[in-house]
């Protein structure tokens, strides 16, 4: 299950602006929006919300989520984190931050996102974070192979290896290592105009404070976080196809889709209602079904 949150309407107007500035979105392995809840604060007044999807998995009988992926509050120095308490009732829950929040607070240490080593900087973060599974790295490089000739130059693209191979976090202390790798390559890093690619003494800001939440991104042991949708052949070698349950990817995608979904010029003080009668979203499938109720006096 996954937990995010984001400012999204911004263009309300007159006496109701600022009263749902921002929106908290919950959804499960299967890339649907769960709840969604429109609050006056980022992350503020969600109890009843919690408390109101703890109540819909009891009623309907369903097992509690074992993991849960959020892009802030997942862990304190002492005691429980806020995100912990609000599911109180689902005592085995783990909290993960999602990793490409991480990234992106890495990402506040380099000078621009337009440098010409931004795209390399980002991905050796991946790769100091993840590994993919040999097995499966084996198996789709066989069929390619088999399928392109054995004499071919055999290139996974990102799409095929997230379609078709599994990967897992490195463990605390091999991220550790290599991320420290990472930032010590490219400390004096600069591209062709000699525009250096780290912000150093923000970077090691960043890395210091965001060194302890290294834990927090772990796989947890004992929960399968990749689904097999489907199966294919490519080179005559049947390939599983996996769908991921890690991170909030698909509630930033849902966000996205939010922000040009509300209209562009701010509501006037008029607006009387605003209730979602029906709300179910499946990014994965692109499948959306919205029945919004928007009445203006």
């Amino acid at each position: 299950m996954c937990f995010s949150v984001a400012q999204i309407t911004k263009k309300l107007a007159g006496g109701a602006a600022g009263t749902a500035a921002w929106v908290t979105n919950v959804g499960n392995e299967y890339g649907q929006v769960l709840v969604s809840v429109l609050t006056a604060a980022e992350g503020d007044g969600l109890a009843n919300m919690a408390a109101g999807l703890m109540g819909r998995y009891r009623v309907a009988g369903k097992a509690p989520p074992k993991v849960l992926y959020v892009d802030r509050d997942c862990c304190v120095t002492v005691g429980q984190s806020k995100t912990a308490e609000m599911f109180h009732e689902w005592h085995e829950l783990k909290v993960r931050l999602d990793v490409w929040h991480l990234m992106r607070r890495f990402a506040r240490g380099v000078t621009t996102d337009s440098h010409q080593l931004y795209g390399l900087f980002m991905a050796r973060l991946s790769l100091a974070i993840f590994e993919w599974d040999d097995g499966d790295v084996a198996r789709l490089t066989e069929a390619k192979q088999s399928e392109e000739g054995r004499g071919a130059h055999i290139k996974l693209s990102a799409k095929e290896l997230a379609r078709h191979c599994r990967r897992r976090t490195r463990g605390v202390a091999e991220t550790e290592r290599l991320l420290q790798e990472v930032l010590d390559t490219l400390w004096e890093a600069e591209d062709t105009m000699g525009v250096p690619l780290i912000d150093r003494a923000r970077m090691e800001e960043i890395w210091s404070t965001q060194r302890r939440h290294l834990d927090c991104i772990q796989d947890p042991a004992g929960v399968e976080l990749y689904t097999q949708t489907g199966e294919l052949t490519k080179g005559g070698v049947r390939l599983p196809v996996y769908r991921c349950a890690r991170g909030s990817t698909s509630l930033e995608s849902f966000h996205l889709h939010l922000c040009r979904f509300i209209p562009g010029k701010p509501f006037p003080l008029s607006i009387t209602a605003w209730r979602a009668h029906t709300y179910t979203y499946n990014w994965a499938d692109l499948l959306l079904t919205l029945t919004t109720l928007l009445s203006v006096a």
